[in-house]
């Protein structure tokens, strides 16, 4: 499995001294995420750089108090299968999730989005720009939906299109 899907944080998030632990059903749906987008990502265009990969509790914690953002641990699916103190799933779908760009591609993601969308089975795809890394998870629904969120000129994200299955190929025509 990509030393990046879960060692991500220790150049994002280089003061986070803690672990990153990962039960077995998370390891599991990860190397589905290396499998079926990774590779192949990697296979047509070239090195995939993971920008925020798998997130356990602890790290999880840790950003949502150092570092807080525009995140949604419950539904993203960066947690994977893990659980919260209290025993519950931290995120309520199945599958994993990365968030990524293509070197030698950083101002066509555009171009890296369609392809998935064309070729790929994936749950989610968000999409944030050109210039942007790209959201991607699987999971066993592999729902095909992807969404392209923009940022208004006071840095809040907002939805603009979105699309589900074959509808997901022509979504980013137009960009």
């Amino acid at each position: 499995m990509s030393h990046e899907l879960l060692n991500w944080y220790q150049i994002k998030h280089a003061d986070y001294l803690g672990e990153n632990p990962i039960n077995p059903q998370s390891e599991r749906q990860l190397q589905h995420l290396q499998n079926e987008i990774i590779r192949p990502l990697q296979t047509q265009f070239g090195e995939v750089h993971v920008t925020y990969g798998y997130t356990s509790h602890s790290l999880l914690r840790w950003i949502l108090k150092n570092s807080p953002g525009d995140m949604a641990p419950d539904i993203d699916q960066h947690a994977s299968m893990e659980l919260n103190s209290k025993g519950k799933r931290i995120c309520k779908r199945d599958g994993a999730a990365c968030d990524f760009y293509v070197e030698g591609y950083e101002n066509r993601m555009d171009e890296v989005a369609k392809y998935i969308c064309t070729h790929l089975a994936f749950d989610r795809l968000y999409f944030y720009g050109k210039n942007k890394p790209i959201h991607i998870s699987i999971g066993p629904e592999n729902s095909r939906y992807a969404l392209i969120r923009q940022t208004r000129s006071d840095g809040l994200r907002v939805n603009t299109k979105s699309a589900n299955g074959n509808a997901t190929q022509t979504l980013f025509d137009d960009l």
